[in-house]
């Protein structure tokens, strides 16, 4: 038999390392201070709550911590993806950066802090496992972003939910024989919409049954003012519906220029 003793020890001082994943977000670090190698972190949200910018924060965040980060992109050009980046280091809105409306320094500066970095980003638009699995073997990155699961070319099934279930499995497999964490970015069915509340559940997620069940981390996106736009005190929450190594909750965040910020506490009286 294994020796149980050692093998527990072993994973308890493995846990008290703290740099394997962060978010860049205090409160959701809270929750999400456990999220290992091989782990696969679930981003789901309707259209325009914020799920690609959000991982756009999430991105930054590691590759300043020098972390080894590699994105796949579907939804967008590289360039495109890249502006967007620039604009959540600066803090502008993105059509700020377009229109020209960034002082050059400041931009420079931005630029400059990514040199040096590990970075590559990938926007082939029929992307398949086998290209996601080549290009984790070259670089070995310590964590893979890929947005969105549903534009990921499925091999050939029954039925698309099949199809999507295949590459979910692969995605698992990926995460687990490469020692990498993925990031897996989703949409989620139509039937939020339908609910008087439109906080998105599991059950939302689109292909879903076996996407819940190989995430070790589901994150939902949600921001009251896209459906209440007149609402005085609008809320904009990160919703952990599934946490394998530790509690699920409600974070909090600000929302400023097309990005989710840490909250401003004000200590004025």
């Amino acid at each position: 038999m294994d020796d149980i003793k050692e093998i527990y020890l072993k994973e308890q001082e493995k846990l008290k390392r703290t740099d394997f994943f962060s978010t860049g977000f205090e409160d959701l670090d809270n929750f999400c201070k456990y999220i290992d190698k091989g782990n696969v972190i679930t981003i789901g949200g309707r259209p325009a709550m914020g799920k690609t910018n959000f991982s756009v924060s999430l991105i930054n965040h590691m590759v300043n911590a020098d972390k080894n980060v590699l994105c796949f992109v579907m939804d967008c050009t590289k360039s495109k993806f890249v502006m967007k980046l620039v604009s959540e280091k600066i803090g502008t809105p993105l059509f700020s950066l377009l229109e020209d409306k960034v002082r050059e320094e400041e931009v420079n500066i931005v630029l400059d802090s990514y040199k040096d970095k590990k970075l590559e980003i990938i926007d082939k638009t029929n992307l398949s496992i086998e290209d996601i699995d080549t290009k984790v073997q070259e670089i070995k990155p310590d964590i893979v972003f890929i947005d969105y699961v549903q534009l990921i070319e499925a091999p050939k099934a029954p039925n698309r939910t099949e199809a999507i279930n295949l590459v979910i499995k692969e995605i698992k497999r990926i995460a687990v024989t490469h020692n990498v964490i993925v990031v897996l970015l989703s949409q989620l069915s139509r039937a939020v919409e339908g609910r008087f509340d439109k906080h998105p559940l599991l059950s939302d997620l689109r292909n879903g049954s076996l996407l819940e069940e190989i995430s070790d981390v589901i994150l939902m996106i949600y921001r009251d003012e896209y459906y209440n736009p007149e609402s005085e005190y609008p809320s904009n929450e990160v919703i952990v519906e599934k946490n394998s190594m530790g509690p699920t909750g409600i974070v909090s965040l600000d929302f400023k220029n097309g990005f989710f910020r840490n909250p401003v506490i004000n200590n004025t009286f």
